[in-house]
């Protein structure tokens, strides 16, 4: 207490000397000092110039002429700058706005004062969208703020596309515009989007610049844009018409878009974003390569090239010690939900449901999102970019009991909030969402009919929660109650795989491992046979499914194979193409984990994520 008290002492005993020499400095009283700018003058004190800056320290104490002169003028730094900075000399505000905040670095660079110019970068960081992220990145350069022009760039590269349809880019130099547009790392799914921002350029300043033209074609990789719309872009443009050499480029990226099926140009960084497989999970098994350890990396395929990679798993920083389930929002953002691990558990008064965040920035590729009361064996689903966590088993008083309560997380917000309950207790069920509502399927519930028999039984309801209503509805029973099963969204439709049941309504009849694939049409709600899987599959989670749909077609990764129960770990990779409506195996080795957690679709691009090593590649 004493020491809090002193330290609170302190502050005020600063506070109030910086008050009072602020007054003296409105009042000019001990003035010894006047700065000079932009022809304003600003009358203060040397030792406050000397305490926060050390450019003003040796000039005021090394015998410099400015020693004994009374003023001292300021060259290539605004009086407005000036006036903020002092400011905050002598009040401890900064009072930076996106207007004043270059000037204010500039100024702050100029007199070495890091703390605002610190600041400064920070709040530019903040602030930076497309519009002005090409006007922060040469800033930066300019001055020599490294950590801001690394920042500034990556986000021009990143949203490159959205960059493109601003002003500020038609102002750039040609060097700097070439520099961009020669880069393989811009985010841009089109490379029509590169030719078009060259054209505007150009023509922004015609009379200037058509003498360029040539060399920014150069940079443009004609051969990757859609032949119509390299016969319309010149037949609009004068510019290229009137060009011999523009003319002879365009037909000559025409015949070779016609007489190769296959582009041999490298890519950039936008176009290689694909839909990837996760098989997402903490177990460190199953992954063996003389080239170093895949604990702590999880497996992902590319249905569209058939190439793998990695991505790191949650185990990475201890943020996640158990996955239990997934999700992925409209937003793409990939959601994991689990307990916490055991160092952080051992920190934790109370067991709660932990869910995290994955982002490709820096080491640490997990950001903890937030928590909820602990239940374990629920679903988790997305709308409109808030997360659902439904069901699950929870423990009370010693007591295991499935509930029906579901609560609402808003990311946006940071809030938890329950909305309308399951109409029934459900553990070990899967959720889907299609057309902004959730489907619930299958599960354990509670029966308390026959008291002598097992105390759940499984389900075959099909249920439909609508957010706007906050209502639940029963749809189409499935033919089978089942637990263990894959579920997915193919065309609008809703697939459910394999999985342990019985058919009907469970009164306690025999349950056998299930090669039946049912889909669930929300037109007419129905469900109908589909083609039977090649054996009977078990998905490796209780509450977890094993499959996805990436461009129409199904996808199912491992999971336990076998007519009892769950005795082997298959790790073959089957895909569903629902018009031919037969399945094949594109991949019979994968080098996934033997028991991963859960199989989300997201999209994200490779190059972010960790290549595989040679062996399993040759594998």
């Amino acid at each position: 207490m004493e020491n809090g008290s002193e330290q609170k002492k302190k502050q005020l005993h600063g506070i109030n000397l910086l008050d009072h020499i602020n007054r003296m400095r409105e009042a000019s009283e001990m003035i010894d000092i006047v700065l000079v700018a932009e022809d304003q003058r600003f009358p203060c004190h040397k030792v406050v110039l000397a305490s926060f800056s050390p450019y003003f320290k040796i000039m005021f104490t090394c015998g410099l002429v400015e020693c004994n002169q009374g003023e001292v003028v300021l060259h290539d730094v605004t009086a407005l700058s000036i006036s903020i900075i002092l400011e905050y000399m002598y009040s401890a505000e900064l009072s930076i706005n996106n207007l004043t905040v270059q000037g204010v670095a500039t100024a702050a660079f100029f007199m070495q004062i890091d703390d605002v110019f610190h600041i400064c970068q920070n709040y530019m960081t903040d602030h930076m969208d497309s519009s002005n992220c090409i006007g922060i990145y040469y800033f930066a350069k300019q001055i020599s703020a490294e950590d801001l022009e690394d920042k500034a760039k990556k986000y021009l590269y990143q949203h490159f596309s959205e960059v493109g349809l601003h002003e500020e880019i038609l102002d750039i130099e040609f060097e700097q515009l070439m520099g961009m547009i020669m880069s393989d790392d811009l985010n841009v799914s089109r490379e029509e989007s590169i030719l078009e921002l060259v054209l505007r350029w150009v023509n922004h300043g015609k009379a200037a610049r058509s003498q360029h033209l040539i060399d920014l074609l150069k940079q443009v990789r004609l051969m990757l844009v859609n032949p119509s719309f390299l016969r319309e872009t010149r037949k609009r443009n004068t510019i290229l018409l009137c060009n011999s050499q523009c003319y002879d480029m365009f037909e000559e990226a025409l015949a070779t878009i016609e007489k190769s099926t296959q582009v041999s140009l490298t890519l950039r960084y936008g176009m290689e974003t694909t839909s990837l497989l996760l098989c997402l999970g903490n177990n460190s098994m199953g992954i063996r390569s003389k080239y170093g350890s895949y604990a702590e990396a999880s497996f992902c395929f590319a249905p569209a090239t058939r190439k793998i990679c990695f991505i790191p798993s949650p185990k990475q920083g201890e943020v996640l010690g158990t996955v239990l389930a997934g999700v992925i929002t409209n937003n793409n953002d990939i959601i994991l939900a689990g307990e916490a691990s055991a160092v952080r558990q051992a920190r934790q008064k109370v067991r709660m449901v932990e869910i995290c965040r994955y982002h490709n920035r820096g080491n640490y590729c997990w950001e903890r999102l937030c928590s909820a009361e602990y239940r374990e064996l629920y679903a988790l689903g997305s709308v409109h970019n808030e997360i659902y966590l439904i069901g699950g088993q929870m423990k009370l008083k010693n007591q295991y009991l499935v509930t029906n309560c579901v609560d609402k997380y808003s990311i946006e917000n940071d809030t938890w909030r329950s909305v309308a309950p399951l109409p029934l207790p459900l553990a070990c069920h899967a959720v889907v969402t299609l057309n902004n509502k959730l489907y619930v399927m299958g599960g354990w519930t509670p029966q308390t009919d026959r008291p002598d028999d097992e105390p759940d039984r499984l389900s075959n309801q099909m249920l439909q929660y609508d957010p706007v209503r906050d209502k639940w509805t029963q749809l189409a029973p499935m033919k089978y109650s089942k637990y263990r099963f894959s579920v997915a969204v193919v065309n609008s439709e809703i697939y459910v795989l394999g999985g342990i049941g019985c058919v009907g309504p469970d009164r306690g009849q025999s349950r056998i491992c299930l090669d039946a694939v049912e889909i669930y049409s929300t037109d007419g709600d129905f469900w109908r046979e589909g083609p039977v899987m090649p054996i009977p599959l078990l998905s490796l989670r209780t509450n977890s499914s094993c499959a996805g749909a990436v461009d129409g077609r199904l996808y199912v990764c491992g999971g336990f194979r076998g007519a009892d129960r769950h005795e082997v770990i298959t790790k073959e990779i089957l895909e569903l193409d629902p018009w031919e409506n037969h399945w094949n195996v594109v991949c019979t080795r994968a080098p996934m984990h033997d028991n991963y957690d859960v199989c989300l679709v997201a999209r994200l691009n490779p190059r972010d994520l960790i290549p595989p090593p040679r062996d399993l590649v040759d594998r």
